[in-house]
């Protein structure tokens, strides 16, 4: 039953994270961006894509072997599964703690995309991370691995940047912390509304963030693994 629950979640999430960003994309130049490509410049579009593939891949494997009752081995595809919820997890908090807050005025911040892609797709993913009946067999130094994608995405949103690539609202730059054009730089302080830190200050930050995550996530699971 337990992993039926789980299987249903898995397309849940990977339904809501599809349609999250088609209608975002959909509604990109009503909400002011250029193209409708340019909302998947975005680590919001991009970690959603990437956890809706992997549970979609994993609900249709499990079904599988439900009605065959054949094995398929897919334990690294649940290293991805974990990697991933360390992406959307980074996604929800971000927005709900720091953008959305600050969002400028005449933004549409709690639009139907922005709820299912900052919002509903997180909070199922972690549900599902932690009630999974699979065995995931995670290694400590898996936590690195939450690392990769925001460091992959840092670098190409630091690229893009430096040729002035337009991220469709007229900025080089997806977000305010990763602007380094900024009175504040790479390593200043600026007291604004809302208050600026270098660039360099904000990726130690996520940095630490997303490894606080990784290993939370790491010891829920072997807790939870060791009481099944």
């Amino acid at each position: 039953m337990r992993n039926k629950i789980s299987i249903i979640i898995k397309f849940v999430i990977a339904t809501f994270a599809f349609v999250g960003v088609f209608v975002a994309c959909f509604f990109a130049v009503r909400d002011g961006y250029s193209h409708w490509y340019k909302r998947l410049f975005y680590f919001t579009q991009q970690s959603n894509l990437w956890i809706a593939f992997t549970c979609l891949t994993l609900a249709i494997i499990d079904v599988v072997e439900l009605n065959t009752g054949r094995r398929i081995k897919k334990s690294w595809l649940y290293i991805f599964k974990f990697i991933f919820t360390i992406s959307i997890t980074l996604t929800g908090l971000i927005f709900c703690c720091v953008l959305a807050p600050f969002a400028f005025e005449g933004y549409n911040t709690w639009s139907f995309s922005s709820i299912t892609t900052h919002v509903i797709v997180p909070v199922l993913s972690i549900v599902d991370f932690v009630l999974d009946v699979n065995k995931i067999n995670l290694k400590w130094w898996h936590c690195f691995l939450g690392l990769i994608p925001p460091l992959i995405y840092y670098i190409f949103a630091l690229i893009m940047g430096s040729y002035n690539v337009d991220f469709g609202m007229g900025e080089p730059y997806p977000y305010l912390f990763l602007n380094y054009k900024t009175e504040a730089g790479w390593f200043g302080f600026v007291n604004g509304h809302p208050p600026m830190i270098g660039a360099f200050y904000w990726l130690i930050f996520l940095i630490g963030l997303i490894l606080f995550f990784s290993f939370v996530y790491y010891f829920i699971r072997k807790r939870v693994e060791k009481h099944k």
